[in-house]
């Protein structure tokens, strides 16, 4: 990721979350993920 999400969701000034030099989230408790949709999936499907 490299920072990019970070980049994309103005982490910094929107949520006040940084990354150090090893790309470690600081708060560490701080996850990110980059989730896609496919039309055709069906999730839990009951």
């Amino acid at each position: 990721m490299n920072g990019s999400i970070l980049r994309l969701l103005e982490g910094e000034e929107q949520l006040g979350v940084t990354l150090t030099s090893a790309y470690q989230f600081v708060p560490e408790q701080t996850t990110a993920a980059l989730i896609v949709h496919h039309p055709l999936a069906e999730y839990f499907h009951i």
